[in-house]
């Protein structure tokens, strides 16, 4: 058989990915920045977004976001309004469009949060059930994205009880928070899908959460795995820096491309224990931690009150106090947001009593859909005459580092396969524009969309699949 001649886009977006969402600032706008590779010559890169129904969000019309793009590399920016779009690239030349329009679905400039804390942030006793998304607000669920990492996830074993490393985790590629999905680094989705499903309806932006959380976990035992100070465990590991690993590789993988609002901290139950003065302590110091490793000095925390167990929490503030009557570790949580900058207090779990838990800890359908509208209020609505979305100040997202690897130029299929399947190749890739590629005898390679190649020499079969 002969060449083929193959059908190309022009222009490939690697970022941003559906479902992005990165965070806006106090003026409700962000800088969206836009990667890819440019196939064909062109002397100007252009840009638009289009607004979606029902979706917040206020349309740009077409904007060059790059003159005379080199080496085929994609390097741009678009500035934009809080809510939801589809993101629309093409090239130009002479003032012409060369070929066809790309386009990215469901791009959203919103706001993003990570969870931290012990098994009621993580997701209750183990992976409890989880507090449906309101029947009537189909609407906004769509708007609540996650990176989908659970139990059943192909890295989840060797990343939780090997490794810890940062390289497992998936890449930042949001998907919905579904019922059944997990939130990596690693929890169910608990009552935070209803919380995110609450903040798109009242903020009218999409919502990205990360949850860092460890069951059974205290500020104790995160101070010191963030500063590496051993300690024993029955079960969680300071080998792999169990429980901080999940906050530091959160902040190392995922923030700097999506940005942040704040951390949602739920602990103080299992430090009920601790002298006051001494979780507060050391509260005062894992906040500094994260601020330190992200480079962001005023990166902003909500503090949960947070104590209950069957009944209000009591101890010794001070280690010379003479009794232990003092609501100590209460105490403790709202000390810090009277007097941490960049602290604000979270919301009241302790207000959640018997009749919202399934065990006299963790929360039951109600005391998750409590605990749901607690932390709504605490994001959105102001409290001691101050707002937290106008005071707090976001971390914005930085420009992704552009990764120019060289395309694979002799390609040839080991197997049968889908062309989108490295395996199906002797690279291991999946061929790019350049690529000269060759079908072998007897092979079946299919294709679906939108493929490349410079030229195709089919010994084989080449199969076109129907969308």
């Amino acid at each position: 058989m002969g060449i083929t001649p193959l059908a190309q886009a022009q222009i490939s977006v690697t970022y941003p990915v559906p479902r992005t969402v990165t965070q806006r600032d106090n003026a409700n706008q962000a800088t969206l920045y836009i990667t890819g590779k440019i196939s064909q010559s062109v002397d100007q890169v252009q840009a638009r977004l289009l607004t979606r129904s029902g979706e917040g969000g206020t349309k740009i019309d077409w904007q060059v976001i790059q003159n005379n793009p080199q080496n085929g590399v994609l390097n741009g920016v678009l500035k934009a309004s809080g809510g939801r779009y589809d993101l629309e690239v093409r090239g130009m030349k002479d003032g012409a469009q060369v070929g066809s329009i790309t386009k990215v679905e469901k791009v959203g400039i919103g706001e993003v949060f990570l969870v931290v804390g012990h098994s009621n942030a993580q997701g209750g006793d183990g992976y409890s059930h989880t507090i449906a998304y309101e029947e009537s607000n189909q609407a906004y669920r769509d708007q609540v994205n996650t990176i989908d990492f659970r139990e059943t996830s192909s890295n989840w074993n060797a990343y939780w009880y090997q490794t810890a490393s940062a390289d497992l985790l998936p890449p930042l590629a949001p998907s919905q928070l579904c019922e059944q999905c997990g939130m990596a680094p690693g929890a169910p989705r608990w009552f935070w899908g209803r919380l995110g499903e609450m903040l798109v309806q009242r903020l009218n932006v999409p919502v990205l959460f990360y949850n860092a959380a460890i069951g059974g976990t205290n500020i104790e035992l995160t101070y010191k795995a963030a500063y590496d100070i051993p300690f024993e465990h029955g079960f969680i590991n300071y080998n792999l820096r169990h429980p901080y690993i999940n906050i530091r590789n959160t902040l190392k993988k995922y923030v700097p491309q999506s940005g942040i609002r704040a951390i949602l901290s739920g602990h103080g139950v299992n430090d009920r224990g601790s002298v006051g003065k001494t979780f507060e302590e050391q509260y005062i110091k894992l906040i500094q931690k994260t601020r330190d490793e992200l480079g962001e000095s005023r990166l902003a925390w909500l503090v949960a009150q947070d104590c209950w167990l069957g009944g209000k929490c009591y101890g010794k503030y001070n280690p010379g106090d003479a009794d232990n009557s003092s609501e100590h570790i209460t105490r403790a949580q709202l000390n810090l947001v009277a007097t941490v900058s960049d602290v604000y207090a979270g919301a009241d779990l302790n207000t959640i009593e018997s009749d919202g838990r399934m065990d006299n800890l963790h929360f039951n359908q109600n005391g998750q859909k409590r605990a749901a509208e607690g932390w709504v209020g605490a994001i959105t609505e102001p409290r001691n005459n101050k707002s937290f979305l106008t005071a707090s100040k976001p971390v914005l997202a930085k420009a992704p580092f552009q990764v120019v690897t060289p395309d694979p130029v002799n390609v040839t299929s080991l197997k049968s396969g889908a062309w989108s399947d490295p395996s199906t190749w002797n690279c291991n890739c999946v061929p790019a524009y350049t690529s000269e590629v060759t079908i072998q005898k007897d092979h079946r390679v299919s294709v679906s969309g939108v493929f490349y190649a410079k030229t195709i020499k089919n010994q084989g079969e080449l199969v076109h699949l129907v969308n």
